[in-house]
């Protein structure tokens, strides 16, 4: 072999060999990191919203009595949007924050208009909650903090 052959096969060699080191500490990541503290506010809204939301199928009460509850959430998924803003790649969880902050609204509004809303009514506002929630515990797994749920 040449000087030139014997440098060819040792560069590939080398390259063969590093490749898969390189490989190795590439991780691809698709949404950004788990952030407890968006977890616990999205927690807290939740909590805030079912309240309202039962309250109002359970005793029908007024938009009145729930005036304070409705800012106090819009606040929250305001604040949410921002901080979720903040983080590279989380388009999916900032898409989800702003269809659930429209179906709040919506709900808000047939709450005052018309009166206290049905089941079905407020069915939107919970499924973007279970989605947003859903997606806060796949970043908490996919992050290695905490075990499986039931």
């Amino acid at each position: 072999m040449t000087n030139r052959g014997q440098i060819r096969a040792r560069c590939f060699t080398a390259g063969v060999l590093f490749l898969p080191l390189l490989l190795v500490g590439c991780a691809v990541i698709f949404v950004s990191s788990y952030d407890e503290v968006t977890d616990q506010q999205i927690q807290d809204a939740a909590k805030t919203t079912e309240a309202l939301i039962g309250d109002v199928l359970v005793n029908r009460t007024s938009y009145n009595q729930h005036a304070k509850d409705y800012q106090e959430i819009d606040g929250a998924l305001g604040a949410l949007e921002m901080r979720a803003a903040n983080y590279q790649k989380n388009e999916a969880e900032i898409d989800l924050i702003q269809k659930l902050r429209a179906a709040m609204r919506n709900l808000q509004r047939i709450h005052k208009e018309i009166g206290p809303f049905r089941q079905a009514e407020a069915e939107g506002v919970r499924s973007l909650f279970r989605s947003l929630i859903h997606h806060e515990l796949s970043k908490k797994r996919s992050a290695g903090i905490g075990g499986p749920t039931q």
